[in-house]
């Protein structure tokens, strides 16, 4: 019989049919209630499968572990977030420069689609593991949309390179709110979104052409 590696352990199965990827939302819903009710410990597969409805052996179907269940929801969370990234970006003009920032920084720090808790529960289980190689190229996503917003003002602002800018923006940015959600809960507040929109719209302006 063929090992099976720590890698396909945490790939999950693309459902191919209306039912299976109806077992799956199903998974992925009861887990994501679990993880936050019972933390990654408690909630074994075992609870997931009984509160999705399914066997546990429908679990393994589509996921080998619950490593994959994790990175499945972490990936659907980012694919979402980079959708509304993306959406905000492409509305940014001069006018709207600081409006459109707040409410970016706003969608990172507080999504309405993710308890806060359950981020914290995915982002310490994958990104602090060998499972985040799964999920990679977020960040330079990201850093992808804001260089090519920063590329459309080439004729607002004065940025030698425009990737280094997007990378040192993206990154600062993405740490200051990893802390807030995972680290330090209490700096998650509205105060920390008008200090981090700020830092931003400071960063941009000063190289503003005269």
């Amino acid at each position: 019989m063929a090992k099976v590696s720590q890698r396909q352990k945490r790939r999950a199965r693309a459902p191919r049919q209306e039912r299976s990827r109806q077992t799956v939302d199903a998974i992925l819903t009861a887990a994501t209630r679990l993880f936050v009710q019972k933390g990654y410990a408690g909630a074994t597969t075992n609870r997931v499968a009984d509160a999705a409805g399914v066997s546990v052996g429908s679990v393994y179907q589509y996921f080998p572990s619950k490593d994959a269940i994790a990175i499945e929801l972490l990936r659907r969370y980012r694919e979402r977030l980079l959708a509304r990234i993306a959406a905000h970006v492409g509305e940014m003009n001069a006018v709207t420069f600081r409006g459109v920032v707040r409410a970016l920084v706003g969608a990172l720090l507080h999504d309405d689609e993710i308890d806060n808790s359950l981020r914290s529960v995915l982002i310490e289980r994958v990104m602090v593991t060998e499972a985040r190689g799964e999920i990679e190229g977020f960040e330079e996503r990201i850093e992808g949309i804001v260089a090519d917003a920063l590329r459309g003002a080439k004729n607002r602002v004065a940025i030698k390179d425009y990737g280094l800018c997007a990378f040192i923006l993206v990154r600062a940015v993405l740490a200051v709110i990893h802390g807030a959600v995972v680290d330090s809960p209490k700096y998650n507040t509205p105060a920390l979104i008008d200090e981090v929109t700020h830092l931003i719209v400071a960063y941009i302006e000063r190289r503003r052409r005269t």
